[in-house]
């Protein structure tokens, strides 16, 4: 009875705040990254149109500042107090996701935040006297400079460039310089720039902007988006890291060429297909933007090859939207990684209209992978640059041949023709469906006999058809992104163990291992090779790391992949970019034993897939609402006591759960907002790494609270029907643990011992 009256007691308990979403004041606060005086660390914050912001702390015009499109803009600012300069290198500061906050030693507060979709940023002073306050803004090259009224507007430089306008929220009188100074002694002054292609649009923004708080009103904008679904753990270092891999994800989310996903700061400012799609789970869907997600699926459709003639790349969607007419299709994932992810959105959202839409995108892409790429075996053939690993010399020769049938792709490949069947079925096109997924049963019988010996898992087929065993991580694709279960799980489990135990470091996963004869230690190496012959064989790429914790889970092994979340965590907070991460990190340490970013100082799918492991890798969330499921494949860290998730799905509902350990019980509380019941499916772990599957329905307004306990469950105290799901393979993969990196010796390895060793081995025809 005791139990019972506790039960109930549990059930009926609301969420409270301190277990729910904190407000907007507490929320920013401990997402604030704090920077000690005199230190310069770099942060960037975007405006989802086509700009972004790049500044260092404790500076006032180091970095790009804000660019828009290809041209700095706006180089930076000063503030004064009584004319009194504030020493922003003495002072300390805070890196927020709207931009920053520096507090000054005589109490004087300077906060910039970069407004989404304004083409304006606003810089708000206070002091906790009544001074004269004085905001300057830096501008990189103005032009002609005149008052209209309330605003200022600065000419562009050349016929070329935006006008700027200057707007503040108090009556002020113009200095030297761009020095907004207020007309009398005030606490607090905000200044609005603004920009535009006309002097009276660049003048309309900044007085709208002006006549509001914009800070406030940003900060309340960008939390009411972070928070759409949210996920707060017993860990608030991870907390905090999550919450900015969610704000970086959003950042590169633009309307340049319409609504896509930026790829990477500074040099990859275009919408680039594969990576565009790794991204989108991780930045929009995990997130509940799911109006964002159809945007960009849509956008992308329209580019689709459907060129008369007909071409070999003809149904393909670009490899890469940039400016002008430089869009190109020579990527064999792009379209794959699309198909995969547009399924997942109609799963998130049970958007069934949109099906159609992307079976129309289907029906080209197939016709034209089908005449052009696919082979006898029934796999998908490919140029040997033409996947992820991409790098050519000097635009013609790989420096890592994958070709012409890579591991990742058939998976892709798989995928993509089960979900277009899929796609058919529901367009009433039973005849394609039929055909599809014939080709998919034939492709991955052809796969497991062509690419597995029983030990080692090929990376690709050369062009003799011979397997190339070199360990890579793109095996571990085979885990996480097929449609269904392309290859048997027992497979998958010596997969994981023999990549997991040959490339996981503690700070992320190997491009090639650092026993291979390839393996270059470090990606800048001038002394001894371009740095695009080590992009691919070695270094690390901070999204890998993102299929190898959905591995890593799906076999009870959370609590090494929660190891690793926790290391790229304080990259997020602490190296390079600060909230951010970097495209790379070199293989090996630095003498000193620091890690050394690389690539673009800022990475979209590595924080996305940062992200994505939060939500669908540990608490385990992937919805399947044309079954009318929540479904959960969870896998707990041991380190989390508890935490609290909010979950959104379909066109406005949610799922809120709080969660506790309870000894060895794992206790679920769940609140269905939304309309109708619907089904959840759980997926749970049991103590042998073994999974078993159990199903209950769920009913709007009316908590239900699940312990799961050895095996057994029950909800509301009423016993479940619990089957066995995954057996265990814990037998198979044994005891896993970080690969230990070797000391950085150029004669210990083989691509240091001359200049150029991997280049000349590449154009001898001697690369295998």
């Amino acid at each position: 009875m005791k139990y019972l009256i506790t039960l109930a007691a549990a059930i009926a308990m609301p969420i409270t705040a301190a277990a729910g979403k904190p407000g907007v004041d507490a929320f920013f606060d401990a997402m604030a990254i704090g920077v000690p005086p005199g230190q310069q660390s770099q942060f960037v914050v975007g405006d989802n149109l086509a700009g972004y912001f790049e500044g260092y702390t404790q500076s006032y015009d180091r970095g790009a500042g804000y660019t828009i499109r290809n041209a700095s803009v706006f180089e930076g600012y000063a503030t004064f107090v009584n004319r009194t300069p504030n020493e922003r290198t003495r002072s300390s500061e805070q890196v927020l996701p709207y931009g920053h906050r520096v507090r000054h030693a005589g109490g004087a507060i300077e906060e910039m935040a970069l407004l989404s979709k304004k083409h304006a940023l606003a810089i708000r002073l206070t002091n906790p006297a009544d001074a004269e306050l004085t905001v300057q803004a830096l501008l990189k090259a103005p032009g002609a400079i005149r008052r209209d009224g309330d605003v200022i507007v600065v000419a562009p430089a050349d016929a070329t460039g935006l006008f700027t306008a200057l707007a503040a929220n108090r009556p002020f009188v113009l200095g030297d310089g761009l020095a907004l100074r207020s007309a009398q002694a005030v606490r607090d002054m905000t200044v609005v720039v603004a920009f535009g292609d006309t002097a009276a649009q660049a003048s309309e923004r900044a007085l709208a902007q002006v006549k509001l708080e914009p800070i406030d009103a940003e900060r309340k904008a960008l939390y009411e988006a972070l928070t759409k679904s949210y996920l707060s753990t017993s860990d608030a270092e991870y907390n905090k890291a999550l919450n900015w891999a969610k704000a970086a994800s959003r950042m590169f989310v633009v309307e340049e060429f319409g609504t896509g996903i930026w790829a990477g700061l500074p040099w990859f400012r275009d919408n680039w297909g594969r990576d565009t799609f790794i991204a989108l789970p991780g930045t929009l869907l995990v997130s509940g933007q799911f109006d964002d997600a159809k945007a960009v699926l849509s956008n992308f459709a329209r580019y689709q090859n459907l060129r008369a003639p007909r071409d070999k790349e003809y149904g393909r969607i670009p490899n890469r939207v940039a400016a002008g007419d430089s869009i190109i299709y020579n990527t064999v994932d792009g379209t794959p990684w699309m198909l995969r992810e547009a399924f997942e959105y109609i799963q998130y959202t049970g958007d069934k209209a949109f099906a159609r839409q992307m079976y129309q995108l289907a029906l080209p892409y197939f016709d034209g992978a089908l005449a052009n790429y696919a082979d006898r075996d029934g796999l998908l053939a490919h140029d040997s640059a033409d996947t992820w690993m991409d790098a050519r010399i000097d635009n013609k020769d790989p420096w890592s041949a994958r070709g012409p049938r890579a591991v990742e792709i058939q998976a892709l490949w798989h995928t993509a023709l089960k979900t277009g069947a899929w796609l058919a079925t529901h367009a009433g096109d039973t005849a394609r469906a039929r055909q599809w997924n014939a080709l998919a049963a034939k492709a991955r019988r052809s796969f497991f006999k062509l690419y597995w010996d029983g030990s080692i898992m090929a990376d690709r087929l050369r062009d003799d058809a011979s397997r190339d065993t070199k360990i890579r991580p793109n095996q571990l694709m085979l885990v996480s992104i097929p449609f269904d279960d392309f290859i048997p799980p027992v497979v998958q489990a010596r997969v994981t163990r023999n990549a997991v135990s040959e490339l996981l470091y503690p700070y992320g996963i190997a491009s090639l291992s650092q026993n291979d004869p390839y393996f270059h230690p470090r990606h800048e190496n001038p002394a001894f090779h371009h740095k695009d012959a080590a992009y691919h064989q070695g270094t690390i790429w901070g999204w890998n790391a993102g299929f190898t914790v959905t591995a890593l889970n799906k076999f009870g092994y959370q609590d090494l992949a929660w190891k690793l979340s926790q290391n790229l965590g304080r990259q997020i907070l602490g190296l390079g970019t600060l909230g951010n991460m970097s495209e790379l990190l070199d293989a090996l340490p630095g003498d000193d034993g620091k890690l050394t970013p690389s690539g673009t100082w800022a990475q979209s799918w590595s924080v996305a897939e940062y992200a994505r492991n939060g939500y669908q890798d540990y608490v385990g969330f992937r919805p399947r609402l044309l079954e009318n499921t929540l479904a959960f494949t969870p896998a707990i860290p041991a380190a989390w006591s508890d935490f609290h998730a909010a979950l959104p799905f379909g066109a406005a509902d949610s799922i809120d759960i709080d969660f506790h350990r309870v000894g060895k019980q794992q206790h679920w509380k769940l609140r269905l907002n939304g309309a109708a019941p619907r089904k959840v499916s759980f997926n749970f772990l049991n103590g042998d790494k073994s999974r078993s599957q159990l199903a209950f329905e769920l009913a709007p307004g009316k908590p239900a609270l699940l312990v799961t306990d050895g095996g057994k469950a029950t909800v509301n105290g009423k016993p479940l029907a619990v089957r066995p799901r995954q057996a265990s393979y814990a037998g198979e993969i044994g005891e896993l643990v970080f690969q230990t990196p070797r000391r950085y010796r150029a004669g210990d390895f083989p691509m240091l011992e001359s200049k150029d060793a991997l280049k000349g081995i590449v154009e001898r025809k001697e690369y295998r």
